[in-house]
């Protein structure tokens, strides 16, 4: 039986990201169990937004730090993983939404500025705001280039000497006293501690006494630019979320980057037919064209220069908690098992500092950054592997 000082299960930005940090502590497995950049997960695909603008100081602060450990992986690496574009958090008039985050954003020392509908679309010429409208301008934000990002920390892992292991699912955790043993379909294996970040799969690996995590599909679009491409570029176009919260969701967007001639636009409340919960192993649902259709018409009333036109679509999933903040904590009664999971539609921009994180509680116990938020113990007093 091969034995580690840490094994982590999954491979996407948070495990990629702990086992890179890991590797430098000591003996690492990462476990993946379908091949690495899969598309059945939460972290695939060319782009994610990259954002500061949070309602609470907690997480804008975690941003910033995420935003420094971005910034040092890029230095380590040669990479160039985040690209700043700024940012728009779109809402009515007076919107009081937007005043707590610009709040949030200066309470952390963040500079934010809050425009009026015309002087958003004068200095951004792709959308088109009315004086019912007002946005807040964060300049930090961005977008990251997704599969390249976990890409990276694979390869950073791999070369500070953790072994990545692909196509290999985990069947049971069998904790020790002294440790934990990971039995897998291709064999056994043996480990002081094992962090888990299994994404949708988490609730299949590890009982949280307490916790409904809700595996949500989530579909993205790619809407033609039309005639005005240049509008839409990376160099003009901030990332956006709208607030206002037509029928309940958020839309948000990207300008162009994964493809030449179409910006990436999705509603964070995620398909209609699948909010109540899918299971991860059944097959993706295809593209719900009702839903792309009102995604797109939500987009092209912001940017009537848009063609219009699908150019893509693609499923990804949440794993949402009920509260939609992160759990990254040990395991309460098996501390030798320490969990991460819940993204809930935003984890991606905080991968490599929550890697940290979770690297700090498998090695010393605790964290330099404040985990209280993401503490087990908000929902119950009890939990154990399966």
């Amino acid at each position: 039986m091969h034995t580690y000082d840490t094994i982590v299960i999954g491979s996407g930005v948070i495990g990629s990201a702990a086992a890179m940090h890991l590797a430098l502590r000591g003996r690492t497995l990462l476990l993946e169990r379908f091949a690495f950049l899969h598309d059945r997960g939460s972290s695939h695909g060319g782009s994610r937004i990259f954002r500061h603008a949070y309602e609470d100081v907690a997480h804008v602060r975690l941003a910033v730090a995420a935003d420094a450990a971005w910034q040092a992986l890029e230095a380590e690496t040669s990479e160039r993983l985040l690209f700043r574009t700024g940012g728009l958090d779109i809402g009515e008039a007076g919107s009081f939404d937007l005043r707590v985050v610009k709040t949030a954003l200066e309470a952390a020392g963040r500079p934010a500025e809050l425009l009026a509908g015309h002087e958003a679309s004068t200095r951004f010429p792709a959308f088109t705001l009315g004086e019912e409208h007002e946005a807040l301008y964060q300049p930090d934000a961005g977008l990251l280039a997704a599969d390249r990002a976990v890409a990276t920390m694979q390869r950073r892992a791999a070369a500070e000497g953790a072994v990545l292991r692909d196509q290999e699912g985990v069947v049971q955790l069998a904790p020790r006293t002294d440790g934990v043993d990971v039995i897998t379909t291709q064999g056994r294996y043996s480990a002081g501690r094992v962090v888990v970040a299994a994404g949708g799969w988490l609730g299949k690996l590890v009982t949280l006494a307490g916790v409904t995590l809700n595996v949500q599909a989530q579909q993205v679009i790619y809407l033609g630019t039309g005639s005005a491409a240049r509008s839409f570029s990376l160099d003009r176009m901030p990332v956006f979320i709208d607030r206002r919260g037509h029928a309940g969701g958020e839309t948000y967007g990207l300008p162009t980057f994964e493809l030449p001639h179409a910006i990436k636009v999705g509603d964070h409340t995620g398909v209609p037919a699948a909010r109540d919960g899918i299971d991860p192993d059944d097959p993706r649902p295809g593209t719900d064209e009702v839903w792309a259709g009102r995604t797109s018409a939500l987009a092209t009333a912001l940017f009537p220069a848009l063609s219009g036109r699908v150019i893509a679509a693609t499923t990804c999933v949440y794993t949402n908690t009920p509260d939609g903040r992160f759990i990254i904590d040990r395991l309460p009664g098996n501390p030798n098992v320490i969990v991460a999971g819940g993204g809930s539609g935003h984890a991606f921009k905080f991968g490599p500092v929550l890697g940290e994180a979770l690297a700090d509680l498998a090695t010393i116990g605790r964290s330099r950054h404040d985990l209280t938020p993401f503490s087990l113990k908000r929902f119950a007093t009890s939990g154990a592997a399966s």
